[in-house]
């Protein structure tokens, strides 16, 4: 039987994969031209925000 903290690491690992894998495909978009890069950044604050992850005060945009 796995301990507690086995169990942690291995949940953190996948959602740590799955952020990851997510801020990849927003960066592969290649329907956004470069003046759009802003977006793609945006896109990457944004979704850790959703996860809990601050940018801090400097995300004011």
């Amino acid at each position: 039987m796995q301990s507690e903290q086995e169990v942690i690491r291995c949940l953190a690992n996948e959602a740590s994969v799955r952020t990851l894998l997510r801020i990849r495909d927003i960066l592969a978009d290649e329907n956004l031209s470069d003046k759009e890069c802003f977006y793609k950044i945006e896109a990457i604050v944004s979704l850790f925000e959703t996860l809990g992850i601050t940018s801090g005060g400097r995300h004011d945009f």
